[in-house]
């Protein structure tokens, strides 16, 4: 009879200290998806910023070159689609 609450003790202790850990591993999730949705957040801006780098740097590349008609509607062309996926990637942030 002792051996069996001594076996139940142990197991209620083991129990315990398994529901702690469970606890700290909850709260250690809870802060790494806090932590990677920050990231996350700063890699997206730091993507548009590159894609708006991008397109100003095209713009500034039409006005002071003498580029062919064929070669500045390209680069147009371009922009628009910097410009267009700036856009979206303002959308998908806002919801």
């Amino acid at each position: 009879m002792v051996d069996l609450k001594a076996s139940l003790q142990g197991l209620q202790d083991k129990l315990q200290i398994l529901i702690k850990q469970y606890g700290l591993l909850e709260k250690e999730n809870l802060q790494l998806k806090t932590a990677l949705t920050k990231q996350e957040n700063w890699i997206s801006n730091l993507e548009e910023k590159l894609k708006e780098k991008e397109g100003q740097t095209a713009a500034a590349m039409l006005l002071k070159s003498d580029m062919d008609p064929v070669q500045k509607q390209k680069m147009v062309n371009k922009i628009d689609q910097y410009i267009k996926e700036i856009d979206q990637s303002i959308k998908n942030l806002n919801t």
